[in-house]
């Protein structure tokens, strides 16, 4: 597939499945943001990655905030965005007795309701 002068967004793009995609996008021509929360782990991927195409955006999708910082970005760069590829995810893993309220919130809001609300501006902010 030819990606020559399309803009990807990928959420989670810092390390794994994130980064191997971007990589991919890379080698097919487009233009990546990757976003992830901390920023070593950002700066890492793109020293690894080493491309004039990529761009890295310190942004939490687990909540509001971290949304906007997207928000902001996109409508700031003036660019279209091609593909939206929500990748960030996080498990804890711990028998069900010993799962607590702060982890099973945390893994919902990453997971679930960061993947949601992207979506539903995805129209609007990002189209």
């Amino acid at each position: 597939m030819n990606f020559s002068n399309k803009n990807v967004v990928i959420a989670g793009g810092s390390q794994g499945i994130g980064l191997a995609t971007a990589q991919a996008f890379i080698q097919q021509g487009a233009n990546v943001l990757i976003t992830g929360r901390n920023p070593e782990t950002l700066q890492k991927a793109a020293k690894e990655i080493d491309s004039a195409n990529l761009q890295t955006l310190a942004a939490d999708t687990s909540n509001m905030t971290g949304i906007a910082v997207l928000e902001k970005w996109v409508a700031e760069s003036g660019k279209k965005v091609d593909v939206l590829y929500l990748n960030a995810a996080i498990g804890i893993y711990a028998p069900i007795q010993h799962v607590t309220e702060a982890d099973f919130d945390a893994q919902f809001n990453t997971n679930v309701k960061g993947h949601f609300f992207y979506s539903s501006k995805a129209d609007t902010a990002f189209g």
